[in-house]
């Protein structure tokens, strides 16, 4: 296909947004939608590859995958054998462990799966995950392993009706993504299934599925418009947005209008797109996703704090630069066309950079983090502090709790939960991980009262209202707590205890006194402080 200099441009904007609103850079709150743009781009872009190989009836899978690896490897596994290098020196062994699990999940390109498993986007603890990033590709690779195929044998066999069945894909992946954004939006965000569409959106744009509009005004219109859906979403979105869900439609849509606005004329976007500072960004935009996420990283584990501003865009620009190296030394010897009798080097290349990745990412989960790499850093007391904040993770999350499982139904486990002989005092524990961390210390300094615990991470113990419904947990928690457990629990005393915010002051209100229907004593526990990192393992740093 022709190139077209203003898709690196849109780039250059994926990349923007992404990096500082990492960087928590005003104002790119909802940054993280330029991943959304790069899907689309992605899909537009290769389909138009596949297609045109088909025309010509010159379309090689083997080829295809070969491009792929060229395309993706070098940078990623340069970036990745750095991080194994930072990690060794610089994290504690609990975080080693974490990391080499996230490591094991991108050698086979599944950590999408694995941080949809063990954790999320937005919370704290997942900044100071180096490789949280690569999720992205996760989705991407995990899409180009099947889609190939379908477009040959669609092409081939039903060449008519490729608009229609790519049309139903669109429809059947957009559905799941909307179910999945309210009953579980931590899969919605993370898992292929739920992502497809927009990468979609991108083939669709390929297969000419819109005619191009004739008329220029309506084109210059479009384009205009485009930029300002990804606007908006990238300012005016935040950690906070239901995503992807609707909102995704925003800067999805906005980036096709800016794509099929450019196809038929040289509108006034493109010719924005196209100026050469934005084409230089977007061309070196891979390695600057790839490298800009682990500095930020590593920095938090090194100082236990984000940064100033002007250290996060010291940051920033120190990414940028090393991007720019990364494309020329790393990127680019790899690209271009190869002769066919060296394509076996290029798939034992892969396959032997991920067996090494894999292989690390294994030893390390198996050593729990390789706590001998730390004697000769770290002392006695230090590496004391580090297994205890590891213990008592561990600890807690081993009591006995009433908790909710996976499928949403209420298990109840353990001593805490079993039916009472005769305790003379019994008390309740409601809230999310702020009321869980209590339960140890009443629990030992009160061995006369039973203490029950109704609590699961980040579920407000809120009568009327599901606070984190995207929790299966939670939303199958609250029923039963207000329901069963305290109705029927007859509880000397219960304690609520929460990561509260203000807005919460009138159905808290309303929680209190629905308990005090139902027990002598109410107590309200606030919220502790918190903490970019482990409290212990910062003592442990420090």
């Amino acid at each position: 296909m022709k190139y077209r200099s203003d898709i690196d441009g849109l780039r250059a904007l994926a990349v923007v947004a992404v990096v500082l609103f990492h960087a928590n850079i005003w104002p790119f709150s909802g940054g993280y939608v330029g991943v959304d743009i790069f899907f689309v781009i992605s899909g537009y872009l290769i389909t138009n590859i596949i297609l045109d190989g088909l025309a010509r009836d010159a379309f090689s899978i083997v080829e295809f995958y070969e491009r792929r690896i060229r395309r993706i490897f070098p940078a990623l596994f340069a970036v990745v054998f750095v991080c194994i290098i930072a990690a060794y020196f610089v994290l504690l062994p609990s975080d080693f462990e974490n990391f080499s699990k996230s490591l094991t999940a991108t050698a086979v390109f599944a950590s999408n799966v694995y941080f949809w498993r063990e954790s999320g986007y937005f919370g704290g603890e997942e900044a100071l995950q180096p490789l949280l990033h690569i999720w992205s590709l996760a989705v991407e690779e995990q899409f180009y392993v099947l889609y190939p195929l379908l477009l040959v044998i669609v092409h081939r066999a039903l060449r008519a009706s490729l608009p229609g069945v790519l049309i139903g894909l669109w429809f059947a992946s957009f559905a799941a993504n909307i179910y999945f954004s309210y009953r579980d939006p931590t899969a919605a965000f993370f898992l292929t299934p739920m992502r497809i569409w927009e990468l979609m959106t991108g083939c669709l744009l390929a297969v000419r599925i819109v005619p191009h509009m004739r008329q220029s005004l309506l084109n210059q219109a479009a384009g205009l418009a485009g930029i300002g859906c990804i606007i908006v979403a990238a300012t005016a979105f935040d950690r906070s947005t239901l995503f992807p869900g609707f909102a995704a439609l925003l800067p999805v849509m906005g980036t096709a209008l800016v794509i099929y606005s450019g196809e038929a004329s040289m509108t006034a976007t493109r010719n924005l797109l196209s100026v050469r500072p934005l084409v230089m960004l977007g061309l070196v935009s891979y390695s600057l996703y790839l490298i800009h996420w682990p500095m930020l990283s590593f920095y938090r584990h090194l100082t236990g704090f984000e940064g100033s501003l002007g250290m996060r865009g010291l940051l920033v620009v120190s990414a940028v630069g090393l991007a720019f190296l990364s494309w020329r030394f790393v990127e680019r010897p790899f690209r271009g066309r190869r002769p066919r009798h060296q394509r076996l080097w290029v798939f034992a290349f892969a396959g032997s950079m991920t067996a090494l990745v894999l292989a690390i990412g294994l030893t390390g989960y198996a050593t729990q983090g390789a706590p001998m790499r730390f004697t000769y850093r770290f002392d006695a007391e230090q590496l004391m502090l580090a297994r205890e904040s590891r213990r008592e993770m561990e600890d807690i999350q081993a009591i006995g709790t009433c908790r909710v499982m996976v499928d949403g139904n209420v298990m109840l486990e353990g001593a805490p939960c079993d039916e009472r002989r005769g305790e003379n005092r019994r008390v309740a524990i409601l809230g999310d991980s702020h009321a869980t961390h209590l339960y140890p210390g009443l629990a030992a300094s009160y061995p006369g009262i039973t203490f029950d615990l109704y609590a699961t991470g980040g579920c407000r113990p809120l009568k009327d209202m599901v606070t984190r419904a995207d929790q299966k947990s939670c939303e199958a928690l609250l029923p039963y707590v207000f329901d069963v457990a305290v109705p029927d629990g007859h509880y000397d005393a219960i304690i609520v205890s929460a990561r509260w915010a203000a807005d919460l002051a009138p159905d808290l209100h309303d929680t209190i006194e629905y308990l005090d229907d139902h027990t002598s004593h109410v107590i309200v526990v606030g919220p502790i402080g918190q903490y970019v990192s482990n409290l212990p393992e910062l003592l442990a740093v420090w």
